[in-house]
């Protein structure tokens, strides 16, 4: 993938983050209206539950992006290293270079986020007319339940969040010195030190997001109000994880890689593996975080189904309840497919990225006698095993943040005070088989152009 395949991950990204953010405001308003005609729509509690999971819904959307927006200008970046070493020499400054690339991520992101917005009106309006058109809970909804001038905010935020993106994309290239970026266009790494320490500050957000969610768990059993406090420990978690990736991948990457065979091409990639924490981290994040969203809705979503199924059960309100969970299911499930989208591009972006950036790397072990073959079975073992490691941390970390997302909201509303775990193993088997997938099938292109020429050539191109 090329510079040109990452702006179109990033507007690809922008366009359905503006969509996401459209469709979801306009349908909690929807929902909102319409849990108004039931009984579990009555007073504030409600409609402040449906503020939390909007909220909810929109940073964590919000954060997916920003990863995914990051990586596509990495690589946008890293294929203009001689154009912008060019300017360098002729007097343009490294601050100057940053903030042309944010520029472009500014426009990108008005471009991409009106497309979006149109594109998110139409759906929300689709789906007006086919829940208006049926007896139940939405019969009685006008068009004017779809608008939330709120909207506005998250749209802001998002451009905020495209340009930060842009300008911590270009950091790395735009670091080296004009003379050593004209010599290093093909080699230079994206990803910080190969220091596998976790780091203070990782570890400091990671022990604070967990005893805040201890704390969240906790309180949810008397206040939904404690579904703030698990916005911001999972905050944490999230800065935690991000912050200290390469310290934690490696270390699950290495037990996976201990029971490869010690021979042949999977040896090849162990050890580059071993080598290279830092490239190893960035590459499994995108897989970590897609994985770890997609099972934190959808544990959440499944254990409160599963406990307000138990509540409400041989009661008069039994189909009510019914039929309130099918649409929230229904909403929920539509949200989190725009998420897999998001994580989707960013997965082929970061794997594009990473064997593009190590396309030197290749060419020398073809250079000293390994063969494409081989050479591509690398890479595939490598994706497979990032995909694997990063799959099972990102299984264990939504799981938790669904059920105690779950727990905050819908404790206090249950007789029990304690949402009942439930974990769908046939669904979350589905994510990670997924997610192995994808990562495999994303790490064809970009080594297929790496190994499309001779090894000289290929060496010299990169």
């Amino acid at each position: 993938m090329s510079g040109r395949g990452g702006t179109l991950a990033a507007i690809t990204v922008v366009t359905l983050s503006a969509m996401y953010i459209v469709l979801l405001t306009s349908v909690m308003a929807l929902l909102q209206s319409g849990l108004a005609s039931t009984p579990f729509g009555q007073g504030a509690m409600a409609e402040l539950v449906l503020g939390i999971l909007g909220a909810a819904f929109l940073i964590v959307a919000l954060i997916v992006a920003t990863v995914v927006v990051t990586n596509a200008f990495v690589l946008v970046t890293a294929t203009r290293v001689t154009e912008i070493a060019l300017r360098r020499l002729l007097g343009a400054s490294a601050q100057a270079e940053r903030a042309r690339i944010a520029r472009e991520g500014l426009r990108l992101s008005l471009g991409a986020s009106a497309l979006g917005i149109g594109l998110g009106a139409a759906a929300a309006y689709g789906i007006f007319l086919a829940g208006a058109q049926r007896d139940g809970m939405f019969a009685g909804a006008t068009a004017a339940d779809l608008v939330n001038p709120l909207v506005v905010v998250p749209l802001l935020v998002l451009q905020v969040c495209t340009v930060i993106a842009a300008w911590r994309g270009s950091a790395a290239v735009l670091a080296a010195e004009p003379v050593q970026a004209l010599g290093l266009a093909g080699t230079q790494q994206v990803g910080g030190s190969d220091d596998v320490r976790l780091g203070r500050g990782a570890t400091a957000a990671l022990t604070t997001g967990l005893a805040l969610l201890a704390l969240t768990a906790l309180a949810g059993a008397f206040t939904p109000i404690a579904a703030f406090l698990g916005i911001v420990a999972g905050t944490f978690m999230a800065i935690g994880v991000l912050a200290g990736a390469r310290g934690l991948v490696p270390r699950i990457v290495r037990v996976l890689a201990a029971a490869m065979p010690r021979t042949g091409p999977a040896a090849l990639a162990r050890r580059t593996l071993a080598e290279h924490p830092a490239r190893t981290a960035r590459a499994a994040l995108g897989v970590l975080i897609g994985v770890a969203v997609v099972s934190m809705f959808v544990v959440a979503t499944a254990s409160a189904n599963l406990s307000l199924a138990i509540e409400y059960q041989d009661t008069a309100l039994a189909d009510q309840a019914d039929e309130v969970l099918l649409a929230v299911l229904g909403v929920v499930s539509a949200l989190i497919g725009f998420v897999v989208l998001i994580a989707a591009v960013g997965l082929a972006t970061t794997v594009a990225l990473t064997t593009r950036l190590r396309a030197r790397e290749i060419a020398v072990t073809r250079i000293l006698g390994q063969s494409r073959r081989d050479a591509a079975t690398v890479v595939v073992i490598e994706a497979a095993v990032l995909s694997v490691a990063a799959s099972l941390a990102g299984l264990a970390l939504g799981a938790l943040l669904g059920w105690v997302g779950a727990q905050s909201i819908m404790g206090v509303a249950l007789s029990s005070r304690i949402v009942v775990p439930m974990i769908p193993l046939p669904l979350i088997g589905v994510v990670l088989v997924t997610a192995l997938v994808l990562t495999v099938l994303s790490s064809v292109a970009p080594t297929r152009f790496v190994l499309a020429d001779s090894p000289v050539r290929a060496f010299a191109r990169a």
